[in-house]
């Protein structure tokens, strides 16, 4: 018998009815106390049917919201001609990958827009959180103002696109988007910077996953004439041009890179340094290498996942125990360090003076994954 009802997949390639136009609209921001995925949310149509092109997607077949449900009463109405953008995250990494997947619609758009319109990943986002990520958006081709519907808005046209970038498998992109970074982000922001960039993590606040003694490796990389860069101190604009500049990065599997892959270049080359035990790094490299040429290795000297409790697998926040002789030789390997005199690995009082203070900091304990 045949399936009625096959699992829905998202096809980054596929070009068929990628964006589409809707008079009359309505924006509808998620459910108040509904946290979880699949929280109904998206466009409707004059008819109240959900527009399937404001569907998004964590991976080629697992969304994020479902079809929402349109409740009668007074509502706020936009004139004018907007783009739909989709979900709106707080967070660094799922703001630049998933909420600016739409903007490649910018340039696909005959005539002005007034403005994008977004609902956001949980009801009541902050103004101030609004404003701030306006202008790292702008920096990366956002050419309109940038709103968020916190409660149901109807909108005289809109235009709903379908998503060309993501996470995990998402991160190749569609061809419509990766052409619109490429033509877009970063693009009036010189370069300037050392050549060699260590993107770190040491001095994040708490709750955010690093490894183990990268006090001590940041020491052997200084040696070897790399900047430690803090992306968290420096503004967008800053982080562009010092990613524009570089032409050796090493970094863990983080946010940042994916700054990279919006605005670096084919002469980079990057090691992503596997600080947890998940497919990060692959997806990463991935968008680095479809998106700029850039070549990339990846390290994976991992012994061991810490884990802040409670807490059972490796996470965002979790720590990773590298082998820093294992990652040493890998750098000379391929290029990125020089210097042979062996790299001092973590023994078991290094690794406890570290686990005391990162769970001071947490105020939790951490325990191994293995």
């Amino acid at each position: 018998m045949q399936d009625t009802n096959p699992t829905p997949m998202l096809d980054l390639d596929d070009t068929r009815d990628a964006l589409t136009w809707v008079e009359n609209a309505y924006v509808i921001p998620p459910v108040p106390g509904n946290r979880g995925r699949e929280n109904p949310s998206g466009v409707l149509d004059e008819k109240q049917n959900f527009v399937p092109q404001s569907q998004s997607w964590v991976s080629p077949d697992r969304t994020v919201n479902s079809a929402p449900t349109l409740i009668s009463g007074d509502m706020p109405t936009l004139r004018g001609r907007y783009i739909f953008g989709g979900i709106f995250y707080g967070h660094f990494g799922h703001f630049i990958v998933e909420s600016l997947a739409r903007l490649w619609a910018q340039d696909a758009v005959e005539g002005p827009i007034d403005g994008m319109i977004f609902t956001p990943k949980n009801p009541g986002f902050p103004e101030k959180s609004v404003l701030q990520l306006q202008g790292r958006a702008q920096a990366l081709g956002l050419q309109v103002p940038l709103l968020v519907a916190n409660e149901p808005t109807r909108v005289e046209y809109l235009c709903v696109p379908k998503q060309g970038f993501g996470m995990g498998e998402l991160a190749g992109g569609s061809a419509a988007f990766r052409a619109f970074v490429n033509d877009h982000a970063g693009q009036d922001i010189p370069a300037k910077g050392n050549e060699k960039l260590y993107i770190s993590r040491s001095d994040l606040p708490p709750f955010r996953g690093s490894i183990l003694g990268e006090k001590r490796l940041e020491n052997y990389l200084s040696a070897e004439g790399f900047d430690i860069f803090h992306p968290q101190r420096h503004s967008i604009d800053a982080q562009i041009a010092r990613y524009k500049a570089a032409k050796l990065i090493i970094s863990t599997d983080c946010s940042p890179l994916h700054l990279v892959g919006y605005v670096g270049h084919s002469e980079q080359r990057v090691v992503i340094v596997t600080r947890r035990s998940m497919e990060i790094s692959d997806y990463l490299a991935q968008q680095l290498r479809v998106f700029k040429g850039i070549e990339v290795t990846i390290a994976n000297c991992l012994v061991n996942d810490w884990m802040p409790q409670p807490g059972r697998r490796p996470s965002r926040t979790s720590f990773g125990e590298v082998d820093l002789a294992a990652l040493q030789a890998h750098f000379l390997e391929y290029g990125f360090v020089e210097d042979t005199t062996p790299w001092e690995t973590l023994n078991e009082a290094d690794i406890q003076a570290d686990l005391d203070r990162i769970s001071a900091t947490h105020e939790t304990t951490f325990l191994p994954f293995k």
